[in-house]
């Protein structure tokens, strides 16, 4: 009885171990999908620019170079640094194709480089490639160009060369004119709009009339005293307690379920193996300990080899002979005595 207590009691640590264990395991993948659900997917292609032949402005904004041309503008949409490094831009639609492998779809991009600081952005922040088709001049250059006065097709890959992370088709413009994504108020979502030359901001928000691509300014507006921002984060941050309470109570439930359906195959194992062990003292006893057969058995093999000389002959004594050596010679362990020497006084 004292053996199954603990054994049963052992078995309740085990699994109160487990439990932890699991819940702590569950934690962690919940917060890293969350992670991992942003990432790359926060960049947006912001703004487009296609440059006429006879163009060079690029409305004010040029390269590294002195030079100006057609552009490109990504946002980092976030609220925290991301890098757009190892991500592909491409004006090729046959990319859209799934049945490409991720190396023949690569092979069709323009390649963000590492390396560059530039590429780390901050929250909000923009970026700017100019599509110029010479990737030889650095970080910001793209290996292919936009043409003037036909559609664009453009779209931004993640670095895995499967993901497609946004695209876009900018139709034929105005001279002047860019292709810029803001957000609507009366929609309240992102179109896309053609931007007047005035309204042309490369790395820069996008403002179009009452149309802007940054919310939060749109929000400002609609709100100076901070007090309709002041309810909904409240309410925010309720509501995701209250949806934290609810899941964890759901998990603990179904923990706890799983830990009791253990507990009791556990102590069901126990119980039928304290059954076995009892019947088997109950045949022990009845026969003495052992089966007839087993007697029978191990006398005859035992006659068989005392018959056969198949036994080791062994004399039954044991004989300890003692040897003397230096490490147990009783003179190194004692101190020498001093030798008294007599004074001569008569000198």
């Amino acid at each position: 009885m004292i053996y199954g207590f603990i054994a049963v009691r052992f078995l309740n640590i085990n699994i109160d171990i487990m439990r932890l264990r699991l819940l702590s395991l569950l934690s962690v993948l919940f917060v890293a999908f969350g992670a991992s659900a942003q990432g790359a997917r926060d960049f947006k292609i912001n703004e487009i620019y296609v440059a006429a032949p006879d163009d060079t402005s690029g409305i004010g904004y040029k390269d590294e170079y002195g030079e100006s041309g057609s552009w490109i503008e990504v946002a980092n949409t976030s609220y925290t640094t991301r890098d757009i490094r190892s991500c592909y831009l491409t004006n090729n639609r046959a990319v859209l194709n799934k049945e490409l492998s991720a190396p023949e779809r690569i092979s069709m991009m323009s390649l963000v480089p590492k390396g560059d600081a530039r590429t780390n952005l901050t929250a909000k922040q923009r970026i700017t490639f100019f599509a110029d088709g010479h990737v030889n001049r650095g970080t910001l250059h793209t290996d292919f160009i936009l043409e003037a006065g036909k559609e664009n097709f453009i779209a931004l890959y993640d670095g895995n060369g499967v993901t497609l992370l946004d695209s876009v088709t900018v139709p034929v413009l105005p001279a002047g004119y860019s292709y810029a994504r803001v957000y609507d108020a009366d929609s309240e979502e992102y179109v896309w709009v053609e931007a007047q030359p005035e309204y042309v901001t490369p790395n820069a928000p996008n403002e179009v009339s009452n149309a802007t691509d940054d919310k939060i300014k749109q929000f400002k507006d609609n709100d100076p005293y901070g007090i309709a921002m002041t309810v909904m984060s409240m309410a925010v941050v309720f509501s995701c307690l209250l949806l934290l309470y609810i899941f964890f109570h759901i998990f603990g439930w179904i923990i706890n379920r799983m830990t009791m359906l253990s507990r009791v195959k556990a102590i069901k194992k126990i119980h039928e193996s304290a059954a076995k062990v009892v019947i088997m003292a109950k045949d022990g006893a009845e026969t003495k300990g052992i089966e007839m057969e087993n007697y029978v058995a191990a006398i005859a093999l035992a006659l068989h080899e005392y018959q056969g000389y198949t036994h080791d002959v062994e004399s039954g004594v044991l004989t300890i002979k003692h040897e003397h050596s230096a490490w147990d010679s009783k003179d190194h362990g004692l101190r020498q005595q001093p030798v008294h020497h007599p004074v001569n006084t008569h000198n």
